[in-house]
Parts: structure tokens; C-alpha cells; sequence
């Protein structure tokens, strides 16, 4: 990105979907929770996407929201997260789509489920540029053109056995870093208030049927 192989970003599309994933308890309950998936699941792939696209500013949004499924405890057989206070009692949503535009004209669609019937759970982070697109989760591909050839370009990389919990200790380095030395942070509260902004008003364009303007 920084090298302008994939130019201008103008486009993002990003998921995060389970298919039978409500953890119930205060999760389902919207009053401690302030929501179902888009609040708690959607909200890690908006954040990622914005910051790849260089963080512009959310002017508006415009999003549905569905009900109706619930927390599906009946269903058995498989794995999954519970809330330590679980219960069949929800008030959130079980899946939120949106479209958010940003002050540089770009825009991301959005999509994210605790219950919607797919043969399995998955999420993706995806960008356009005008030079290319990339592909940044589940696995990082770009596809561009080169000698006048469509291609698709995938890097070959090793993980290391803790890559996992490497990312977390590099996480509290640089906070350490900032509070210690200044260091500027990349993950500054104004993040924070932007992506509450896009949040909250996907939640009331649900809740009008209108788009909702941020700035």
C-alpha cells in the first residue's frame, strides 16, 4: 500500500459470519452489550479495512439489520463459545449489512452474522485499488496485472509456531513504547471514536431505513 502498488483505494468489502455462533448471556443482552455482531464481531474487520485504506473519515452509513434466529441453543453437535451467564435470551441483531462512505469517496461494504444459514463460518478483508485488488484475509493475495497479463501473486511465508502470540507481544511493545518514549501511536482514541461513529450510525440507519450521515 504504502508503495502504491495497488493505487488509489476506493473500495473494501469485509465479512466476519458465523453460521450458529450467538454466545448468549450478556452478548444477546443489547442493554450490556450495545449489540449483536456488528458491535462485537464486524467491528475487528471495519477497524483492519479503514486502517489499510489509510483511515479516512466515515461521512455516512447506511445499513439493515436482521432478527429472528436467536441465540439457537436447541442446536447440537458442534462447537462453540458460550457466555459464562448463557441463556436463551436475545435482543440483538443476528446479522448487519451496510454500505459506509468515506470522506475521500471510497466506500466499504459490510457484512456480519452470529446466525445465518452458510455451509461454514468465515470471514475476509478484501481492497480495490486502481492498480490492483488485494485480498488480506484468510489469505493474503494480490491480483494486478503485469506484462499486460492478469495475475495473482501469493506469498510463500512461513509462520513461526508463535506467530499468534507474537502479535500481541509486539501490540504491548509499542504501546510500552509510546507511553515511555512518545512514540506516536498507530492505534490513537480518535480510531476508536471514528469506528463507534460508523457503528452507531449502521445501528440507526437499521433502526430509520435511511441513510445516516456521520460527519
Amino acid at each position: 500500500l504504502d508503495r502504491g502498488v495497488l493505487g488509489d483505494i476506493y473500495y473494501a468489502k469485509v465479512s466476519y459470519l458465523r453460521r450458529c455462533g450467538n454466545p448468549g448471556g450478556w452478548f444477546a443482552d443489547r442493554s450490556r452489550s450495545g449489540g449483536g455482531p456488528l458491535i462485537d464481531l464486524g467491528v475487528h474487520v471495519i477497524d483492519l479495512a479503514r486502517y489499510l485504506m489509510g483511515n479516512p473519515n466515515p461521512v455516512s452509513a447506511f445499513g439493515a439489520t436482521f432478527s429472528g434466529m436467536g441465540v439457537r441453543a436447541n442446536i447440537r453437535g458442534i462447537d462453540r463459545y458460550r457466555a459464562a451467564d448463557f441463556s436463551d435470551f436475545c435482543d440483538v441483531e443476528d446479522l448487519a449489512t451496510a454500505l459506509v462512505r468515506f470522506d475521500n469517496g471510497a466506500v466499504m461494504a459490510v457484512e456480519t452474522s452470529y446466525s445465518l444459514e452458510i455451509r461454514e463460518d468465515t470471514g475476509s478483508v478484501q481492497l480495490f485499488g486502481t492498480k490492483g485488488g488485494a485480498s488480506i484475509d484468510p489469505a493474503f493475495e494480490i491480483h494486478t496485472e503485469m506484462e499486460n497479463r492478469l495475475v495473482d501473486l501469493a506469498p510463500r511465508v512461513t509462520k513461526g509456531a508463535d506467530w499468534f502470540e507474537s502479535i500481541f507481544r509486539r501490540e504491548i511493545a509499542h504501546f510500552a513504547d509510546c507511553v515511555a518514549n512518545g512514540v506516536p501511536c498507530r492505534s490513537p482514541a480518535e480510531d476508536g471514536v471514528a469506528l463507534m461513529r460508523i457503528i452507531d450510525g449502521i445501528y440507526e440507519s437499521a433502526r430509520t431505513g435511511r441513510e445516516v450521515t456521520l460527519a
